[in-house]
């Protein structure tokens, strides 16, 4: 995140740069970088969004055991019905262990299992 902010603040000192370029010449070619540079400065900063949302998220899901909640509180067959009518693969859910422990519920849940 630091290294993004840094990125952008090197980068809007270059968009200031084609600013004053541009006022000085009019000129098209100008006009065209700068274009290119202001939408560049909203890629870092979309990218540096994404980079702070991605670090909130991973230090808010420490607290959460994602794994122990899917295997105690879950039912199989939901996350098995889901994953059929969706065309989710089921390995994407569960892991080779888990398949196994959870084959009665993928035998028997199909795409229009209700619970």
């Amino acid at each position: 995140i630091d290294e993004k902010e840094k990125e952008i603040k090197d980068f809007k000192k270059e968009v200031k740069k084609a600013k004053k370029a541009f006022k000085d010449t009019n000129a098209a070619k100008d006009k065209i970088i700068l274009n290119r540079k202001k939408k560049r400065l909203a890629q870092l900063e979309d990218q540096l969004r994404k980079l702070e949302v991605q670090a909130t998220d991973k230090e808010e899901n420490k607290q959460i055991a994602l794994g122990t909640s899917k295997l105690n509180y879950l039912d199989p067959r939901i996350s098995v019905a889901w994953c059929k009518k969706w065309d989710v693969p089921i390995e994407k859910i569960y892991n080779k262990t888990q398949r196994e422990k959870f084959l009665w519920a993928i035998e028997m849940a199909g795409p229009d299992f209700r619970f």
